[in-house]
């Protein structure tokens, strides 16, 4: 019989601490150990409502005279006018606000369909927020507002498939988000100047990539859509919307897909071909890129957690 020995590496005075976390280092207190590590390296919160990419008409108004007992997280994917301190913000893509609990909270999509990412969540974020120097109700520009979505849509995988340690490691993802934030606040971030004039052409485009998505449209085709070199509109385009156009391309078709799934009346090759896809298999890669599941399994998940208020 072959005996294999391994080595547990603790933190000085895990078992020296006080009160109710005291302990003997013996093998049967080792759970014990783990339950105190856990507890120390994730603050226990807990998400009630997140949507990543989730479409709403021109003119969306929402009026919350207060949060409540929870924070709310609102990430623009598009442009959009957030109340502050009584006064109105124009934010553009890419703005993030953290409300804290019992704020009051107003935005407006005027100028076109807004498009954001958002969450509630209960527990206590105070200490966490002050070691990042973060302060609730101000507008930060994250550097990488792709990587804010991808990490809202992990979170919102999560608790809807809700495998084992799916809180600990939403938490966990919730860090990383007020870190990539933190790390944005005293970082110069590129941009490109563009006139009023350029602006509202690349505004314009964008809004014709949501109403017709089933179209093909490639980085060359867009940039000759607005009279620009494809290096040029990249620049720009990225600029403006904080990401790349290829990327927004993919998110819009795939959140137009997810809203046809949701209608319950169509296929998932039905759905494919009206998103534009002559191949099926290629949505379902796509769809599963994006969303962090099949299309098929979206469908489940969607039929039995269907609350899409914020």
């Amino acid at each position: 019989m072959t005996f294999s020995t391994f080595f547990v590496i603790l933190p000085a005075g895990i078992f020296e601490s006080s009160g109710a976390d005291k302990i003997s280092p013996t093998p049967k207190n080792f759970s014990r150990v783990f339950t105190i590590l856990n507890r120390r390296a994730v603050f226990p919160v807990i998400f009630t409502r997140v949507k990543a990419l989730w479409p709403e008409r021109k003119g969306f108004h929402l009026v919350r005279n207060s949060t409540g007992n929870e924070y709310i997280f609102l990430h623009l994917l598009t442009p959009a006018e957030i109340i502050v301190n009584r006064e109105t913000v124009h934010a553009r893509e890419g703005a993030c606000i953290l409300y804290n609990k019992f704020d009051y909270q107003e935005f407006f999509s005027a100028e076109c369909p807004l498009l954001h990412d958002y969450f509630h969540l209960s527990g206590n974020l105070d200490e966490y927020m002050k070691k990042l120097n973060l302060r609730y109700g101000v507008i930060y520009y994250p550097q990488n507002s792709e990587s804010v979505t991808l990490l809202i849509q992990q979170i919102e995988q999560e608790t809807l498939k809700k495998n084992e340690f799916y809180k600990e490691l939403c938490a966990l993802k919730l860090k990383e988000l007020l870190i990539l934030i933190a790390r944005s606040v005293h970082t110069d971030r590129q941009t490109v100047t563009v006139d009023s004039q350029t602006y509202n052409r690349f505004l314009k485009l964008r809004k014709e990539i949501h109403n017709e998505f089933y179209r093909p449209f490639t980085v060359d085709s867009m940039a000759a859509m607005v009279n620009l070199s494809p290096s040029r509109f990249y620049s720009i385009y990225k600029s403006i919307f904080g990401i790349s156009p290829k990327r927004d391309y993919l998110n819009i078709r795939i959140e137009h897909a997810k809203t046809l799934l949701q209608q319950r009346k169509y296929s998932v090759a039905q759905v494919a071909s009206m998103a534009g896809y002559t191949n099926p298999y290629h949505f379902i890669r796509q769809f599963k890129e994006v969303v962090g599941m099949t299309p098929g399994k979206y469908l489940k998940f969607f039929g039995s957690n269907n609350s899409s208020e914020q």
